[in-house]
């Protein structure tokens, strides 16, 4: 069995007369070696292959040269195979597949943070992660009072609450006058007693629940389309009225779920691309009965975000649904994760759980 490390040496000490590659059976390559040593070519391609290998996992040498099919995922625990298979491990004889490591380097890219346990990587792959990962941007400038009021308010009853799922970036003065900046993840937004109204969030710089004054929220720029709102007021008093956004906030409401499941799958491989979107915008165009504001829509579309719980709880809300829209969520769910023309793990499973949880066969579409 052949060994990551002589191949190394073999590499950089006898690089130039192909030595590696006659002892990873790579006969052809070594004749070229020994033919054209003369022009010190193949003893450059042997320094490199030496930096090659010993940079790749352990894994990788295992099953491209050793033909080594007992291997598995260290964190989603698929077959390796030559073409799933990751250059890069995740540390010490963690091999991972090119989906699993894709996933894991996406997270660190958002936190900075470059180990993770195995419970964090099975949560991370699963969308169980705590905290919404918080796209990169510009905007890196977060300051918010130690004394801060964690205000709360008397509402009315649980009547016009919009439901929201928008990650923004807001300059806030608190009841105190206090200045902050700060990431929220907005959830709802409801109508006070006195016609203001109370955006319901989950503050990242607190790592909690907030509740903020609309009347409050001096800037807000929405993290997910980069747009800027100057005047956060107008745009979202405009959710309730009869506007093109109040339309679109309305149909979002009332198919909500299908939505959640729809965005969730679409978001399984960590990218929504713009078919994936499209497809999204298509059904909603579909099932309401409104022609809404296509740009609009795929605003709201790009910055609405399923956790795996919202998913769960959506999907068993479709699932007493009639078998006409159980289907058409299906073939949708089914397109998406086809958008690519390529169906990873991830998706092949939440395929998989949609089908049994709505009690179709997998659409054909």
């Amino acid at each position: 069995m052949k060994n990551k490390k002589t191949a190394a040496i073999l590499a950089l000490l006898l690089g130039g007369v192909g030595g590696h590659r006659f002892y990873l059976g790579q006969t052809g390559k070594g004749t070229l070696s020994v033919l054209f040593c003369w022009t010190f070519i193949p003893s450059i391609i042997g320094l490199y292959d030496f930096f090659v290998f010993a940079l790749m996992s352990k894994e990788y040498f295992q099953v491209t040269y050793n033909n080594d099919l007992s291997l598995h995922c260290s964190v989603c625990k698929i077959q390796l195979l030559v073409n799933t298979i990751s250059y890069w491990g995740l540390g010490e004889n963690n091999g991972a597949c090119n989906n699993c490591f894709s996933k894991i380097r996406q997270q660190s890219k958002v936190t900075g943070k470059y180990e993770f346990s195995d419970e964090e990587a099975a949560k991370i792959l699963k969308g169980e992660i705590k905290d919404r990962p918080l796209p990169n941007t510009d905007l890196n400038k977060y300051s918010v009072a130690k004394d801060e009021i964690n205000e709360s308010y008397d509402l009315p009853d649980d009547i016009n609450i919009l439901k929201l799922n928008t990650l923004a970036h807001i300059s806030y003065s608190d009841a105190k006058g206090q200045r902050s900046e700060r990431r929220i993840t907005m959830k709802a937004i409801q109508k006070t007693y006195d016609d203001d109204y109370i955006i319901t969030a989950y503050c990242h710089e607190k790592q909690a629940q907030r509740s903020f004054k609309l009347s409050r929220i001096d800037k807000l720029v929405d993290m997910e389309t980069g747009e800027v709102f100057s005047d956060p007021s107008k745009y979202f008093i405009d959710r309730f009225m009869d506007s093109p956004i109040g339309h679109i906030t309305q149909c979002f409401q009332e198919y909500e779920p299908e939505i959640l499941v729809l965005s969730f799958m679409a978001r399984a491989d960590g990218v929504l691309r713009k078919k994936e979107r499209k497809l999204i915008a298509d059904y909603i165009q579909h099932r309401y009965n409104s022609t809404l504001d296509e740009k609009l829509l795929d605003d709201e579309i790009r910055r609405t975000y399923c956790e795996s719980s919202d998913f769960r709880k959506s999907l068993k809300t479709i699932s007493d649904k009639s078998e006409i829209d159980r289907i058409q969520i299906l073939e949708y769910i089914t397109d998406i994760a086809n958008a690519d023309k390529n169906i990873d793990p991830m998706e092949a499973g939440i395929l998989e759980l949609v089908s049994r949880e709505l009690k179709l066969e997998k659409a054909s579409r």
